[in-house]
């Protein structure tokens, strides 16, 4: 498999940016790599023993640079070419119940060929991690670049899901997302932007091999042994159904708070520092944040330098959604209005995923708030969209009327909604 910069050196084929991981890394290195390349080389340095692959655009070279990584020798783990996606998430999560480290990839239509598979491995409770590149649906026809299609497809089927702003951020949620699996034996995906994240080069210090292995040590846990018979995948009566359902609903409300022991974890090793919600210029006088996830939140940054009356809510654990943690920022920040941006939207519902959960969290406050829908099917999200939801919040006294409305979307050849008002 030959990707960008790939060379052919006799019968051996390379992709020079995973050249850095086909030897050991004792001590810390700064380079520069495209985001997913980064998550292949973390991957790499957590030792799986299975990657079930199905290449999707934008996740590719994920699994494409883990694949030459194996070629070389360096990883010594199953490297398996599946037919579907289906069968990726599959394969994953049998070979994980059977006690193998698994990783896999997806995006996008892939993700939605995943669905049938996907609650099982959260009934069967296997620590399997999945890197998502999001990416839209094909709806209204196809599209290859950037949407939450993830928020629409998770948000309930009981998988961790962490959310990275960067090529740093993503690199290390490889592994972070690991540690959260094991200690909390659920499945757990970590997400970065489609092309915005997965294809862009950015800087980014690599950790050496001892410590993330010091991170993300194999731990005892039930697996499919001729050893210990057991029963997997069979079927459940009426009579069990609901308090397995139950059981299980109740196994996910220590997550959150495994989520902040890994957290520090990583930081007491890294010095790198994360938190399921992560806040910036929270204490300005006007009493209004933005709040949204991934790589918007770097640009909204910039852009707050000439904007300081507005804060910053970034959200970097999606699921669970850490509801009582934002109820208290907003609390003791005194917020009077939220902004949300998301680059999702809900052809049914009241409003998109990622502000369905902010607006469930936000209930009991009674904080006012409008959604605002950008950047779908990759559109760049740019600063004139700010000013216009900076402009449109002030002008929200209530929670009547309709909650979301899109920014930047054409209506004729010389307006665009929400920008040239």
């Amino acid at each position: 498999m030959c990707g960008a910069g790939g060379k052919l050196k006799g019968d051996v084929m390379s992709i020079e940016p995973m050249k850095l991981f086909f030897k050991e890394i004792k001590e810390p290195i700064e380079t520069t790599m495209i985001g997913n390349y980064a998550v292949a080389g973390a991957v790499t340095q957590t030792n799986p023993d299975v990657i079930c692959a199905f290449p999707i655009t934008p996740q590719t070279q994920a699994v494409e640079g883990l694949s030459d990584v194996v070629h070389q020798g360096r990883l010594k783990a199953a490297f398996i070419n599946v037919e579907s996606e289906l069968a990726a998430i599959s394969y994953s999560t049998a070979a994980c119940a059977a006690g193998a480290r698994t990783f896999t990839a997806t995006a996008s239509q892939g993700f939605l060929l995943m669905t049938e598979a996907l609650p099982m491995a959260v009934g069967w409770r296997v620590p399997l991690t999945m890197m998502i590149s999001a990416r839209a649906f094909n709806a209204p026809n196809l599209s290859i670049w950037n949407s939450w299609e993830f928020t629409q497809v998770n948000s309930e089927l009981g998988w961790n899901c962490l959310v990275s702003e960067n090529v740093q951020e993503t690199y290390d949620a490889a592994i972070i997302s690991l540690m959260i699996a094991e200690d909390s034996l659920f499945p757990t995906m970590f997400v970065h932007d489609g092309f915005i994240i997965s294809h862009s080069v950015q800087k980014l210090w690599l950790i050496p091999d001892e410590t993330v292995l010091k991170l993300t040590p194999r731990k005892p846990r039930h697996t499919i042994t001729p050893e210990r018979p057991g029963t997997w995948g069979g079927i459940v009566t009426p009579d069990y159904f609901m308090e397995g359902r139950k059981k299980l609903d109740e196994e996910k409300e220590p997550v959150l708070d495994i989520m902040k022991q890994c957290f520090k974890n990583f930081e007491n090793e890294t010095g790198r520092k994360y938190d399921l919600i992560e806040t910036f210029n929270l204490d300005n006088s006007s009493k209004t944040a933005i709040i949204t996830m991934g790589s918007m939140c770097g640009n909204i940054i910039s852009w707050m330098t000439k904007n300081p009356d507005i804060g910053l809510i970034k959200i970097r654990a999606y699921r669970p959604f850490p509801h009582e943690e934002l109820q208290k920022i907003v609390e003791e920040s005194q917020l009077e209005r939220l902004i949300i941006l998301e680059k999702s939207d809900s052809l049914n519902g009241m409003l998109p995923p990622f502000s369905m959960s902010v607006a469930t969290a936000l209930y009991p406050l009674g904080t006012l708030f409008r959604s605002f829908i950008v950047g779908l099917g990759g559109r760049d999200v740019t600063r004139d969209e700010f000013d216009v939801a900076k402009k449109k919040i002030q002008e929200v006294n209530d929670m009547k009327g309709k909650l979301y409305m899109y920014l930047g979307v054409r209506e004729t050849k010389k307006k665009i909604y929400g920008v040239n008002e």
